[in-house]
């Protein structure tokens, strides 16, 4: 399972974006938009996910991330998926916190928008999927890849 990330149609429109991302997307081609926000090339990337039920509403989730071409066998138990793969991202040392989460059905795929942030600083990704919760991961990946390092 790799990261998939493409330009939405339904954000085709800078209108259709948030306040803050509207902004910093303006002047950016699909493509661009893609490259910017979804950073389908960064080092991070998640190789395998697994979701299972457990007590209550929680989830055991266990994924390979890979971080610079290193894997990292990681686990959580959360109440979401999101919840989970923050807390594995801090586990591999790329933490990022989840500010505000927009999605929409865009055809027969989801897009998510993340505002994610890291002590003082914010910054907008994207990531599409067949549902919403791998468009949540891909998403949050790709937020990430866009770490300030």
């Amino acid at each position: 399972m790799h990261t998939r990330n493409l330009a939405p149609s339904s954000f085709s429109q800078t209108a259709d974006l948030p306040t803050g991302m509207h902004e910093e997307a303006t002047a950016l081609s699909a493509e661009e938009f893609t490259e910017h926000f979804a950073a389908p090339d960064g080092p991070i990337r998640l190789d395998s996910w697994t979701a299972t039920p457990t007590d209550g509403d929680r989830l055991d989730c266990r994924a390979t991330i890979v971080v610079d071409d290193r894997d990292h066998a990681v686990q959580a138990r959360a109440t979401g998926q999101l919840g989970a793969l923050t807390s594995m991202l801090y586990d591999v040392g790329a933490g990022v916190e989840i500010h505000r989460l927009h999605q929409r059905r865009d055809g027969d795929s989801y897009v998510t928008l993340l505002l994610c942030g890291n002590d003082d600083d914010e910054w907008w990704a994207m990531g599409s999927g067949t549902n919403g919760d791998e468009a949540n991961r891909n998403a949050l990946i790709a937020g990430a890849n866009r770490l300030p390092r």
